[in-house]
């Protein structure tokens, strides 16, 4: 049976869309809804576009401020997607840490450190620092990838001077959009 579960969407700097998306059962995590070949629709006769999410109980937020607008339903490209966090609260849990360690050791993967800068938009882009797990080239076929332990930083231009924004994380994780990345140092 379907159930769903809470996630932050964010696809340009400054605009999220917080709401609820359908999944096909509890224990798959967001990532792999995300990375499916077929993202899960409970009623796939909604869709608009083949490559998105569907969200109810939707709100649209521009810098973490006041609400913008609400939607009953809304449906989000993928494609249009920066990054995504989910509010799964088992993210840190001891069950879930002993199974992320069983992965980690069964596909012998290593935590490798990596800095990413996104693609400008409007003279704006992020510098996100933060962890990953196994071979990041082999990720990079992924539509999005987890990253722990993120730092985030939004750099924009205003009236022709660069500033930076630190961006507060409730989990300190994030699945960014490989499409979105301009450039990566792994190290």
């Amino acid at each position: 049976m379907a159930e769903q579960r809470k996630v932050a969407v964010v696809t340009s700097l400054g605009r999220k869309y917080s709401g609820l998306i359908d999944i096909p059962n509890a224990a798959l995590r967001t990532t792999d809804i995300f990375n499916s070949s077929n993202v899960f629709w409970k009623n796939p006769g909604e869709k608009c576009f083949e490559n998105a999410i569907l969200m109810y109980d939707a709100a649209l937020t521009f810098d973490d401020s006041a609400v913008f607008r609400k939607f009953n339903k809304i449906q989000l490209k993928l494609s249009e997607v920066f990054y995504f966090y989910d509010d799964f609260q088992t993210i840190g849990d001891e069950k879930e840490k002993k199974r992320a360690s069983s992965m980690v050791s069964k596909a012998h993967e290593k935590m490798q450190r990596i800095n990413v800068i996104t693609n400008v938009v409007g003279n704006s882009f992020y510098d996100i620092q933060g962890d990953f797990y196994g071979l990041f080239k082999k990720k990079s076929h992924d539509k999005f990838i987890p990253l722990t332990n993120v730092q985030m930083i939004s750099i924009y231009n205003k009236d022709g001077k660069w500033f930076k924004k630190e961006v507060a994380l409730p989990h300190n994780f994030i699945c960014i959009s490989t499409t979105h990345i301009e450039s990566a140092t792994i190290g």
